[in-house]
């Protein structure tokens, strides 16, 4: 097979994301706060990122084109709550932590807190959480300005195709958050640098119904597993953050357990379908610093 395209898969994808949720406002979104603004907004974005990719652009064109998913990728997220609020159906809401309950014997994200109720643990797992939104694009930029293009590409197409898939479900079946349903932590845990730190992000960036699958940790997991496959050595530098931000989830009353193991799964599955339908087309990077397979 030809090498893949990954701007060009990456462009689409968007794209279609773009379109189908303009469709889903336009139909069912009486409601939606600005729908006609938003509808407007995305058949406007979507049509511009194809004409853009069909233009093969060059200069500043070229790299809105290649860096387009970070700089969207926040935005479409803090619309889910808008959107999911009129269109969705919350009925996971309550199941999931029935599930959960049953699975584990209580609620996860309320008692490791309670059992681990320790400041320098605390504080590392807030600053992975934190990381997360530092690392992805300091990656992803790195391979960029390196020459990396393969390993560059198929992070950013694997991690639209995470976020934006999550995304859609989120819309038509929101889960609010342990954030939003239980008492936030106080202290021995609060009133420190990190914890302080991703709260305030958190009460100002998240979106409510935006809970399963864990978006933090579907990127977190992509990031690791094309690191493993492109740039090992970097790979191992990433297991203590990866790790990190799948803990932190729960531990922080962000996520429920089992949203972070939908993340978790949800990544692996994408990246090895791309693996097999591709049929390992993408180019890998020299042998010393490249991995041969997925980690066991």
């Amino acid at each position: 097979m030809p090498p893949v395209d990954f701007a060009r898969w990456t462009t689409t994808l968007t794209a279609s994301y773009l379109a189908i949720t303009a469709a889903l406002i336009a139909i069912v979104g009486n409601g939606v706060p600005g729908r006609y603004w938003l509808v407007a907004a995305h058949v406007t974005c979507s049509a511009s990122l194809l004409m853009l990719d069909r233009a093969r652009p060059r200069g500043i064109l070229l790299v809105v084109r290649d860096w387009h998913p970070l700089m969207l990728l926040p935005l479409l997220y803090k619309e889910v709550e808008l959107v999911a609020a009129v269109i969705g159906d919350w009925r996971l809401t309550a199941a999931i932590p029935t599930w959960e309950s049953a699975l584990f014997g209580g609620q996860p994200s309320q008692y490791l807190s309670e059992r681990l109720a320790l400041v320098p643990l605390s504080e590392y797992l807030h600053f992975c959480y934190a990381a997360y939104v530092i690392v992805i694009p300091s990656v992803a930029a790195y391979w960029y300005v390196s020459g990396r293009r393969a390993a560059f590409g198929e992070l950013l197409l694997m991690l639209s195709a995470v976020m934006l898939g999550s995304y859609l479900f989120f819309i038509v079946l929101p889960v609010d958050s342990p954030y939003y349903l239980s008492p936030h932590l106080g202290p021995p845990l609060s009133g420190h640098f990190f914890f302080d730190l991703v709260h305030q992000m958190s009460a100002r960036g998240g979106a409510r119904g935006g809970a399963f699958p864990s978006a933090h940790v579907s990127g977190a997991v992509v990031m690791f597993l094309v690191a493993w496959r492109h740039q090992r050595r970097l790979a191992y530098l990433l297991v203590p953050i990866t790790g990190g931000v799948m803990f932190a989830t729960v531990y922080g009353r962000f996520h429920y357990a089992l949203d972070a193991l939908a993340g978790a799964v949800l990544a692996i599955v994408v990246v090895l379908g791309y693996r097999y339908f591709s049929g390992g087309s993408g180019q890998k990077q020299p042998a010393h610093d490249a991995a041969i397979s997925l980690p066991a």
